[in-house]
């Protein structure tokens, strides 16, 4: 009895506190004691069982089946899965960050490219809190963006009509918006010069700005590799267009028309009026590409997706590619006519095939049960190049195929792709006509 008043005095002098935590520790304590066994041995009686049901779309694996598992990411820039770049390359990026571009197309939202091309949608939210108008996007549009090395998107243009642009600009905190309005008038400017010790210094001391030399490598890519095969002596003329005010020129011009003359060849080539660029026969610079690399449809078992997160780690684990549930031993095509960069086998890859396209273009097949190529070879669109396999990190056969461009990962089901069809039947006689004319101007400037 004693020891009874002691504990009351004891807790009267706690503080209301310690009281309460008193309280509901001592409950707790008594229901373990007493309700708990009665609780367990209630629901070991299998007769009285009730079975759970849960929805397919509240579960959440770890890895898609027929995939990678999650924590497998290929590194865009790890030299196994990369093409090397040449010195043209190398002098254009040290004074340029490259430039990327899409051609808005039908029912296409600010966000839906965006994740076409993998780009940060937190930087989109970002320039969407400074100026929304950058959602209303219309069809035929052009948006140019560069990033910076880590993929943050440092510069963003629309270009609305022919002279008005709207640009969202990085400062390093926060982005800045600015609309550029052209108010002069748009003049033809030629500048011809000679290649000395290589194409880049000589296209420099002529008078063009590195955008403008990349903008011309990537439009004849496919006719023509200026860091291969550019000698010296070759001369070249190329026409732009410049903004000028008060006889004063205020832009630095794109390009409109382009003749060079090689020792053994003469390459033209001539913007028509979607914006690409055709010889002087109206056939098109590009090369196609197509967008599936099997000759049948196979299920997609895990889709592009540059956001997905990790759902254990909470980590960021991008899929790059596009993963098809196919039968070991299916035969795997080129998308493209291109050269062989890779083919080798890399622990978490497999067996793995990389083609490089142009300058611009290149593709990754990874998983592959057999590698019918080598490095080196010159390939052909739709030839077969490997076999599809499981090999490598994977949870079940199949093939994942990756588009890079201009060494970006991109939604190979989704993007735009270049397309190698010539001018419009309609329009084609009167582009050679014009295209002739502009040529012979240009050749009588060498």
């Amino acid at each position: 009895m004693n020891q009874l008043k002691i504990a009351v005095v004891s807790f009267g002098r706690l503080s209301r506190h310690y009281q309460l935590t008193y309280l509901i520790l001592t409950f707790l304590s008594l229901f373990i004691i007493f309700a708990l066994p009665h609780v367990i041995q209630h629901s070991s009686d299998m007769s009285k069982r009730s079975q759970l049901l849960l929805s397919n779309d509240k579960l959440q694996v770890l890895s898609e089946q027929n995939s990678e598992p999650m924590d497998v990411v290929i590194d865009n820039n790890d030299p196994d899965f990369s093409a090397p770049s040449d010195a043209l390359t190398n002098q254009i990026n040290a004074e340029s960050k490259l430039i990327h571009s899409h051609v808005v197309g039908k029912g296409e939202t600010l966000g839906a490219i965006f994740q076409q091309y993998g780009l940060p949608m937190a930087d989109m939210y970002a320039l969407l809190a400074v100026d929304g108008s950058a959602a209303n996007i219309r069809v035929g549009q052009k948006i140019e963006w560069q990033q910076a090395d880590d993929g943050k998107l440092t510069v963003l243009n629309i270009q609305r009509s022919i002279k008005l642009s709207q640009i969202y600009s990085w400062t390093g905190s926060h982005y800045k918006y600015k609309t550029q309005e052209k108010q002069g008038v748009m003049q033809p400017v030629l500048l011809f010069g000679k290649v000395s010790s290589n194409f880049y210094n000589s296209a420099r001391s002529a008078g063009l700005t590195p955008n403008q030399i990349q903008t011309l490598v990537k439009e004849l890519q496919w006719k023509f590799d200026f860091g291969k095969q550019a000698r010296k002596g070759d001369r070249f003329a190329i026409e732009l267009t410049k903004e000028f005010i008060n006889g004063k020129a205020v832009s630095s011009g794109e390009i409109n028309s382009v003749l060079y003359l090689a020792k053994d060849e003469e390459i033209s080539a001539i913007k028509y009026q979607d914006g690409h660029f055709y010889d002087v026969n109206g056939r098109n610079l590009n090369r196609a590409i197509e967008r599936f690399p099997t000759e049948k449809r196979y299920r997609i078992s895990s889709k592009f997706d540059p956001y997905r997160l990790h759902p254990i780690t909470g980590k960021r684990a991008p899929h790059n590619g596009t993963d098809f549930a196919t039968p070991i031993g299916t035969s795997v095509l080129a998308t493209g006519d291109g050269v062989v960069v890779k083919s080798k086998f890399h622990p978490l890859a497999g067996n793995y095939v990389v083609i490089k396209y142009g300058r611009e273009y290149m593709t990754r097949y990874l998983h592959l049960s057999k590698r019918l190529v080598s490095k080196g070879d010159k390939i052909r669109m739709g030839q077969k190049i490997a076999l599809t396999g499981n090999t490598g990190r994977s949870t079940g056969p199949h093939l994942h195929y990756e588009l890079i461009k201009n060494g970006r990962a991109v939604n190979a089901m989704k993007v735009p792709l270049p397309h190698a069809a010539p001018i419009p039947k309609a329009d084609r006689s009167d582009f050679i006509h014009k295209a002739n004319v502009i040529i012979e101007s240009l050749r009588a400037q060498l």
